[in-house]
């Protein structure tokens, strides 16, 4: 796609590049800074995707194809943290948990109590059903943020607690 404003938009092709990327993870999956701006499609009841250190803008969008009911886990490298609001709904019942939410203060504080991420489709507090998805954006050298909508087969969701230590 070329520019038609002559100028206005400094990327002009690059934006032929966004969301070009998908992956399938069937098991355990390492992303490299080169699979920034990947579409992940987790497609595994219980799986490790382990994300490359943070560098500011480095992103990725996970979505699940089935239910985590096995639980899955996103991983931070040593010394990163997650932090940001997860949502949790009910599929059954007309239903909102309590949503986690954490600082980046908070969590670049102590950064060994933020890294990983846990979803599981059967628990009141985790959520992770098929459809779901997770969106990540480092936003500097330590931090992931995090925004997400689950859902859990819980009638009565709580309160989220995704954002854990390892």
């Amino acid at each position: 796609m070329a520019n038609p404003m002559y100028g206005q938009n400094k990327v002009d092709n690059e934006l032929d590049k966004v969301g070009s990327k998908s992956i399938v993870a069937v098991a355990d999956k390492t992303l490299v800074a080169g699979d920034s701006g990947a579409v992940v499609f987790v497609n595994a009841a219980a799986i490790s995707i382990t994300l490359p250190a943070a560098k500011p803008g480095l992103n990725f969008k996970i979505i699940f194809g089935i239910d985590t009911t096995a639980g899955a886990d996103i991983l931070c490298t040593a010394g990163d943290c997650f932090f940001g609001i997860i949502r949790l709904l009910s599929d059954t019942q007309d239903v909102v948990g309590v949503p986690q939410q954490i600082t980046h203060a908070t969590a670049i504080a102590t950064v060994a109590s933020y890294d990983t991420f846990d979803v599981v489709a059967a628990t009141a507090s985790l959520g992770g059903m098929a459809g779901d998805s997770v969106d990540l954006i480092a936003v500097d050298d330590t931090a992931w943020h995090v925004n997400a909508v689950l859902t859990t087969t819980a009638n009565d969701p709580t309160t989220a607690a995704n954002i854990v230590a390892s």
